[in-house]
């Protein structure tokens, strides 16, 4: 009965350092874990290390209440979930979404993957408050609405493709800083005009209803 109880006590040490190295080397150190709610979506990094992690999540996404995302680069304490991103399904579309998620003690390369420090990202020409600028992307419906209305009226404005350029989009969110913008996915058409910003807008044929166009210049 001794020799059963050693025999047994070997083996059960044996099986859970197994299974705890197991556990260890399937876990990555930091995980992007996605929680479907009824209305929206929650984009967690999870940090399974004894360090604090930096983790990096970019997101592009179709069928979501927004459709533009700036990079999020957050810090994960050890052994803790930081919320990154927010989805928020729109009714009646399935949604997807395609994502960039890394991490590392320390990200130093990230400013190169954003697009800074590149002669195409700082020769853009700056924003003039006295020009209708309009942030547009290929496949946005009320981009193609906003900028079908300022055509058929003849305004002047000018155009920036978020979808042609990285660095447009980088471009854009660096403006919105200035704005009561508090990070995250945005709605286009964004609309920079008399320092004044207009993103995420909801009803497009409202907005153009409502808007004060005497203060566009015609073309």
């Amino acid at each position: 009965m001794n020799n059963f109880r050693i025999v047994y006590s070997i083996l059960l040490t044996f099986g859970i350092h197994f299974f705890t190295n197991a556990q260890t080397e399937t876990t990555p150190k930091v995980e992007l874990i996605e929680e479907k709610k009824s209305k929206r979506w929650l984009l967690y990094a999870q940090n399974n290390t004894e360090q604090e992690q930096e983790a990096f999540l970019m997101v592009q996404g179709e069928g979501f209440r927004r459709s533009a995302d700036r990079p999020v680069i957050k810090k994960i304490p050890p052994h803790s979930k930081i919320l990154m991103i927010t989805l928020i399904p729109l009714k009646g579309v399935t949604p997807t979404y395609t994502k960039v998620f890394t991490y590392e003690t320390n990200l130093q390369t990230i400013s190169k993957r954003k697009g800074e420090n590149r002669k195409e990202y700082v020769n853009i020409r700056p924003i003039k408050d006295q020009e209708f600028t309009v942030f547009i992307d290929k496949d946005c419906d009320k981009c193609k609405v906003l900028t079908t209305f300022l055509n058929d009226n003849h305004y002047k404005y000018r155009i920036l493709n978020t979808s042609k350029d990285h660095q447009v989009k980088e471009f854009m969110f660096d403006h919105l800083k200035t704005a009561s913008y508090k990070g995250g996915i945005i709605d286009l058409p964004v609309i920079f005009f008399k320092e004044k910003k207009h993103w995420s807008i909801i009803d497009i044929h409202q907005f153009i209803k409502t808007y004060d166009w005497k203060l566009l210049e015609r073309k």
